[in-house]
């Protein structure tokens, strides 16, 4: 009974924040309450720049406005703890998401299809684990793409190649396994690859690419394997022309 009416107590007052910072900004009460739940759901009496509410919510760290609505958050290296709440769809006029090094754990959200204006997510350098939701493909706005640095797993799927505007792809340092899959062809914006300290065990899905435009990637590709880069032929971000030396 008590554990009910704390919880009882505390959803009244998030409530009542997020009336009286409506009234302050004009924000809508979905995307306030989801601003809240962010910080609530990753510790954020932890962070490293935290947010005032008895300030304007346009003034609150790494919260960009634009007509009332919230279209960027940034709270990379702010020591966010635990986990992504689902609650963060409401969010749905976002242009950049960046939670990037932080200490996130548990799988990504599965609620790419709520953000029509998304065009960079950043995830990288968190604890985050599961596997790259098929839903992917509902970013259709979607041009970088960074979830490098994390412990996600399983095979690539198909629906990464259907992002139209993608020109970013950082992949690095996971547990990915399995074959690059077909139709990254799809991905003629695409210039930029990072792939590097996986499991992949087939990359023929990237033959076509490799000779249809110039993409830089952290990886030298031999007889459809993996091989380590020759640095002697890199830009100056440590890349390489994506080439498989055994191109037919």
């Amino acid at each position: 009974m008590k554990t009910s009416k704390l919880t009882t107590f505390f959803l009244g007052l998030t409530l009542l924040c997020a009336n009286l910072l409506i009234a302050q900004d004009e924000v809508s009460k979905r995307e306030v309450i989801a601003l809240l739940e962010i910080k609530a759901k990753t510790k954020g009496h932890l962070w490293t720049n935290q947010w005032d509410q008895t300030k304007p919510i346009a003034t609150w760290h790494g919260v960009t406005l634009k007509d009332g609505k919230v279209i960027g958050l940034d709270l990379s290296n702010n020591n966010l703890q635990g986990r992504i709440p689902i609650t963060i769809g409401n969010l749905r006029y976002l242009e950049t998401l960046d939670l990037s090094n932080n200490a996130l754990k548990g799988r990504i959200p599965r609620l790419f299809g709520k953000f029509d204006h998304l065009k960079k997510i950043n995830l990288g350098n968190n604890q985050l684990v599961g596997t790259i939701p098929s839903t992917i493909n509902k970013l259709r706005n979607l041009q970088q793409l960074d979830l490098s640095n994390n412990k996600l797993a399983g095979e690539l799927p198909p629906t990464i190649s259907e992002l139209p505007k993608l020109n970013t792809l950082a992949l690095a340092n996971n547990d990915l396994i399995g074959a690059i899959p077909d139709g990254m062809e799809r991905l003629k914006k695409l210039k930029k690859l990072y792939l590097s300290n996986n499991d992949f065990t087939d990359m023929n899905g990237l033959r076509t690419i490799s000779k249809q435009q110039l993409v830089l990637t952290d990886v030298q590709l031999k007889n459809g394997t993996v091989q380590p880069i020759d640095f002697s032929e890199t830009d100056d971000e440590g890349l390489s022309k994506l080439r498989f030396e055994d191109n037919q």
